[in-house]
């Protein structure tokens, strides 16, 4: 039950505010991407015959993404490519700029309209995992595949049919020579660098001057005004530069570099020849004099961690950690790219303001919204006493005090009471990483924390304790015999009696003395969440492990499932129900949002958008209940307005 949750917990990024735009506008029942700005940008491509229409691809999730106006805004072109896509190479036709090629996981996908719809391609019968393609800079419908357990595959028909080129195994990139395409090099994954002079026809090794041992090639790239210089990167090392086409190589000096550099990317700059080379920690470095001396060129970018990089006419192209950055003066600046919503967010909160304020949390960032996701605002995170951990999640916000933000870090809990402005009390809950946060929603200073232990070590402990009560700056330990003698992990405060507690136990559990005694209610369900009804008393919803959504009218003691509508088994995991008509139900699956309007009699799919994305947790926004929000891996947070 919490372990399902821990699946999505994210890693930590450096701590950075800004604010983003967002100019998009909701079509009616359609889910809407409203940001934050973000997402891991690990492939990038140019239209040769359309240089200002560039695509992004991400790896979290995220799909693919469309620049007109050479990196500068963003629109979303992932339609069709499905939610468990991490996308690692793009290439675009030589004189089709809409006819693009995604490779991600064991499926080469194609789409012959700019990214506004993709379909498969199946080379052979089992390619295995595809790892990268390219595509001939002059001639149209030429395209080079790179398989991970084979050679190297050509189509000469836009993939209609291939042929199997042999060539070197495991294949992580191909580099196309802009001039002579018929010269073609291959880095591997374990077998170092390859090299062909007819079209891939036969293949020879080279660049083992620079190492006899060479096998992992991190980096290459081709100066298209000379296309004989070649620079090559290894992991920790400096780069290495050719200028006969990879006969020999010299090692770059790295003067200006960071030791022992973790070069994830190189790009030449096609107007100066200038070689670019993204770190995994460090930015962007430039060299001016064929990678023998270098100098920081980081000003602008949104993150430090740069995965991508792309020489493209119109200027630079820098995808990282957290984004997509443009540079139109040869590296000095870069600006960040707008309208790439890809990030993960598996948290949200909403206060009880008008308009009210979203709080959307994934990645360790926190994001705040004051206009319903029209513009977003990282905040600024301070770990609390007793964790030295990036933020977890999840965040909650106090109903009746919508200055009080609570969020989850690796044994310990933070407390913002300026609505994320600063943070500074809280409480430890030893080596438990949160799942649950439960807030009284009579009493702000109650709250109820549950989650997984961090360590089989913290487990083993005869102490150990995963559910804990905060009670007016008192924590304790929230146990039963009945339930968990290790925690009980509080689902649901009933709001008319803030000491009437309710969870699962295998069954229906209850506490009506704040959590001091536990027992069995009902044995009729086994739950994963359970819902109270904001208006009609004794009523409540669950959401069991049988699947469906179960509906009882008398406090839990007697339950009814309802079924009709729902895909079958699909957990449901996240349920809201409308404060204003109390009948309107919606409920999550993960792949899908569903709503009823007859208190879970029935169930119909709600909006068309999310077929692209994992759903982690739905919202209803609490003025306007009309409007819908979900957080979402790799599309950040979506809005369906009703």
């Amino acid at each position: 039950m919490r372990a399902l949750s821990y699946l999505f917990l994210a890693i930590w990024l450096p701590a950075l505010a800004s604010a983003q735009l967002s100019s998009t506008a909701d079509v009616p029942l359609r889910w809407t991407r409203i940001g934050p700005d973000g997402g891991v940008v690990a492939a990038l491509a140019v239209a040769p015959s359309q240089p200002a229409t560039i695509y992004a691809g991400l790896r979290n999730y995220g799909g693919v993404y469309r620049s007109t106006d050479g990196g500068l805004s963003w629109t979303f072109a992932g339609a069709g490519l499905g939610r468990t896509v991490f996308v690692t190479a793009l290439a675009v036709d030589a004189a089709q700029p809409g006819t693009v090629y995604a490779a991600a996981g064991i499926t080469l996908y194609r789409s012959m309209n700019g990214g506004a719809s993709w379909a498969s391609v199946k080379p052979i019968a089992s390619p295995g995992v595809v790892n990268t393609v390219a595509t001939d800079p002059q001639h149209s419908g030429v395209v080079y595949l790179g398989l991970a357990d084979r050679g190297i595959l050509m189509s000469a028909n836009r993939g209609r049919s291939w042929k199997d080129l042999g060539g070197p195994f495991n294949s992580t990139k191909i580099v196309i020579d802009p001039v002579n395409p018929a010269i073609l090099y291959a880095t591997t994954l374990s077998s170092g660098l390859f090299k062909s002079t007819n079209g891939g026809l036969r293949w020879k090794t080279i660049a083992r001057d620079i190492h006899p041992a060479l096998t992992t090639v991190a980096a290459l790239a081709i100066d298209p005004q000379h296309p004989r210089e070649l620079v090559l990167a290894r992991k920790g090392d400096a780069p290495y530069r050719s200028v006969d086409g990879g006969g020999h190589w010299t090692k770059s000096g790295g003067a200006g570099l960071p030791p022992a550099p973790d070069i994830r990317a190189l790009a030449v700059d096609p107007a100066t020849s200038a070689v670019f080379a993204g770190t995994a920690q460090n930015g962007v470095f430039r060299s001016d004099d064929g990678s023998v001396t270098w100098q920081p060129a980081s000003t602008g970018l949104p993150d430090s961690s740069v995965i991508a990089l792309l020489g493209a006419p119109g200027g630079l192209i820098a995808g990282s950690e957290t984004g997509v950055a443009a540079s139109r003066d040869h590296g000095q600046t870069w600006t960040i790219g707008r309208g790439v919503r890809g990030s993960n967010v598996s948290s949200l909160a909403i206060d009880s303001q008008n308009p009210p304020r979203v709080y959307a949390f994934g990645d360790a960032k926190l994001w705040k919204s004051a206009n319903r996701g029209g513009s977003w605002t990282r905040l600024t995170l301070t770990p609390p006493p007793g964790s030295d951990s990036p933020a977890l999640g999840p965040v909650v916000v106090h109903p009746d005090n919508p200055l009080q933000i609570e969020l989850g870090y690796n044994g310990a809990i933070a407390r913002s009471d300026d609505g994320g402005g600063s943070w500074g009390n809280g409480f430890e809950i030893d080596c438990v990483l949160p799942q649950r946060i439960v807030i009284d929603p009579t009493d702000s200073e109650v709250l109820y924390v549950s989650g997984t232990f961090t360590s089989t070590a913290c487990l083993a402990q005869p102490t150990s304790c995963h559910s804990y009560k905060f009670d007016h700056g008192q924590v304790s330990c929230l146990r039963s015999a009945v339930v968990d003698a290790q925690g009980v992990d509080v689902f649901a405060v009933d709001p008319r009696s803030s000491s009437h507690l309710f969870t699962g136990c295998g069954a229906v559990c209850e506490s009506v003395d704040a959590g001091a005694t536990w027992s069995v209610l009902s044995t009729a369900i086994n739950p994963y969440l359970l819902v109270v009804d904001p208006v009609h008393s004794g009523t409540l919803y669950a959401g069991p492990y049988s699947n469906g959504v179960a509906r009882s009218l008398d406090n839990g003691a007697t339950w009814k499932t309802g079924n009709a509508g729902l895909p079958p088994h699909l957990l449901v995991t996240s349920l809201v129900v409308d404060p204003i008509h109390p009948s309107t139900l919606y409920a999550m699956t993960g792949v899908a949002v569903f709503r009823s309007t007859n208190s879970g009699a029935t169930w119909a799919k709600l909006g068309t958008g999310l077929e692209d994305v994992p759903i982690y947790e739905i919202k209803l926004d609490p003025v306007d209940p009309r409007i819908l929000y979900a957080a979402t891996f790799g599309g950040g947070v979506m809005r369906l307005k009703m």
